[in-house]
């Protein structure tokens, strides 16, 4: 074989190698555009899915928010009625301060009618034990009145 076959089939050969090269290069791009687009595919349906999830996210946030302006609002409106009801109990408690203070008047009126009740008891006591006294008297003075027309 001469060198210049030797040089030509080493030509071929090279430029063989060279489109076999290039075509597994193709081939690998081509792969990798594949590989590139499915991630982009898949990236496109997770940005849809997270979108609707924002969405839904959203709308949750909406509501709670909502749901938290009621319940303030119920809050308040308990607040007032419990301030209500404090404000009742206080007046209630000052009429109940004022009926002690009218019972311990009363327990005092009855104290002092009690003192004049006991005192009016030993008065009545006392002159019944004089008029018993005076009776007797009579009785030892007067010996011949009978018995009889006393009764």
């Amino acid at each position: 074989m001469s060198f210049k076959e030797i040089c030509c089939e080493l030509g071929t050969a090279l430029d063989n190698e060279f489109i076999r090269v290039r075509a597994d290069q193709a081939e690998l791009g081509q792969e990798l555009t594949e590989r590139i687009n499915g991630v982009a595919n898949h990236v496109k349906v997770l940005d849809g899915k997270v979108t609707k999830l924002d969405e839904r996210v959203t709308r949750v946030e909406d509501k709670v928010d909502s749901l938290e302006a009621k319940m303030e609002a119920r809050f308040e409106q308990v607040d007032a009625r419990f301030e209500q009801i404090d404000a009742r109990f206080e007046q209630i408690d000052a009429r109940f301060e004022q009926i002690d203070a009218r019972f311990e008047q009363v327990d005092a009126r009855f104290d002092r009618l009690e003192t004049k009740v006991v005192g009016l008891q030993s008065g009545q006591t006392e002159m019944m034990s004089i008029l018993i006294a005076i009776q007797r008297k009579l009785d030892v003075d007067r010996p011949d009145v009978d018995s009889a027309s006393v009764n």
